[in-house]
């Protein structure tokens, strides 16, 4: 049966007017109000997910053609932002299956996608770039994946497809690319291994596979995608959909963090006027002068990681509307060492307001103790590791290659 034939003008049909952005918005009373049971279940609750899919903010980068919100980078990244001043699980979740919405999109055809579209009522999809482990073989009609292991699958709790890095073998079994392989999640094994100290809701669980067949359609090179040569043909006068991979997961990665950042600064702003600094004689902490020192420093950290995400963002969309035009190997990797700065002013910002907050950041229900470890560990990502970054763009300053095969 073809099912390609029906898919795209079915999903069209139930385009809608929405604007994500207040509709994230509107969930950060509840989110919060969920913030203990999120963390009790180390994933998000049913309630959060039906808020989500209510919302339709899982069709935010879903291109219109299939019903979705088509959403711009910059409605996306506020989109996520928003989400981040309720929960940062949620903005983690959302934003990373949006990632993993828009590789997907992009890396294969439009019989694929519209396959996908055709099997699956709604569009969800995970991914994981990188393996742990992973060993495979060619067969006829694609490849088996003998045995893998892949880790911090963030969203795949609830996705219904998977986007797995997989090496790509030449007929006598050589490594000649790498890949992401399209697997159905009734495929692969999830582990109960996610027990951590912040971002416990995004439920970033490792999975396996064991001798699942992928076909060859549903295998992507990952060569031709750091080029950009996307083979979404049929989404080529999007914009959206022609934005380099690398320095647009790197800033995404960002996102949940800046919502947070600005949650924290709010609440602590709330509560100095109800407390006092302890062993000094000031009955209030907003009367004291550290107090607005730990305020502007605080805030301008936070202002500055926004002022360097949005203009990665209108970086993005400007590379984007340019056809024929790559952005250049210095746009690319500035960008990517941007994504790492801001995530680390963010991380001082929070930190700093988290110490100013006084002996009760150590009671565990305390909310600001949430979003400090929340942040701390969204932005322990390695692919935001600053010592990462910063050295990936030394190297070119210096002359040299960066020393990363994501950067080509």
């Amino acid at each position: 049966m073809n099912l390609t034939q029906h898919a795209a003008p079915h999903r069209a049909a139930t385009v809608v007017d929405l604007d994500p952005v207040a509709s994230a918005s509107a969930l950060i009373s509840s989110l919060r109000s969920r913030s203990a049971e999120t963390d009790a279940l180390a994933k998000l609750p049913d309630e959060t997910i039906t808020d989500i899919e209510g919302a339709r903010l899982f069709d935010l980068v879903v291109p219109k053609i299939y019903g979705g919100l088509q959403a711009s980078l910059d409605t996306w990244m506020d989109t996520v932002v928003q989400l981040g001043k309720g929960d940062g699980s949620t903005a983690w979740t959302v934003g990373l299956r949006a990632a993993s919405t828009w590789m997907f999109l992009t890396a294969f055809p439009k019989h694929v996608v519209d396959d996908v579209f055709a099997i699956s009522r709604k569009l969800s999809v995970a991914s994981v770039l990188v393996p742990r482990r992973v060993k495979t073989r060619r067969v006829d009609g694609g490849v088996v994946i003998e045995d893998g292991l892949w880790g911090f699958n963030s969203g795949v709790l609830h996705a219904q497809w998977d986007l797995l890095g997989i090496p790509i073998l030449s007929e006598d079994g050589q490594i000649v690319d790498r890949g992401v392989a399209l697997v159905p999640t009734s495929q692969v094994t999830p582990m109960n291994d996610w027990n951590t100290i912040g971002l416990r809701g995004s439920g970033s669980i490792s999975v396996t596979a064991k001798d699942v067949f992928v076909p060859s359609e549903r295998i992507a090179p990952l060569s031709k995608i750091l080029r950009e040569d996307y083979a979404c043909t049929h989404l080529r006068d999007a914009p959206l959909y022609r934005i380099p991979l690398i320095p647009l997961l790197a800033t995404n990665l960002v996102l949940p963090a800046l919502g947070m950042a600005k949650a924290a600064l709010a609440l602590f702003v709330e509560g100095i006027g109800k407390r006092g600094i302890a062993y000094t004689t000031y009955d209030r902490q907003d009367e004291a002068a550290v107090t607005h020192l730990q305020l502007g420093e605080a805030s301008a950290k936070i202002d500055a990681a926004e002022s360097v995400i949005r203009r990665s963002v209108t970086a993005l969309e400007a590379s984007g509307a340019r056809e024929a035009e790559r952005m250049t190997l210095d746009e690319r990797t500035r960008i990517w060492r941007d994504a790492g700065f801001a995530s680390q002013l963010i991380w001082e910002a929070v930190n700093m307001l988290a110490g100013a907050s006084g002996g009760s950041l150590a009671n565990v229900g305390n909310p600001m103790t949430r979003l400090w470890l929340d942040v701390r560990v969204a932005g322990l990502h390695g692919a935001i590791c600053t010592s990462t970054t910063m050295e990936l763009f030394g190297r070119l300053l210096a002359g040299k290659k960066p020393n990363s095969p994501l950067l080509v």
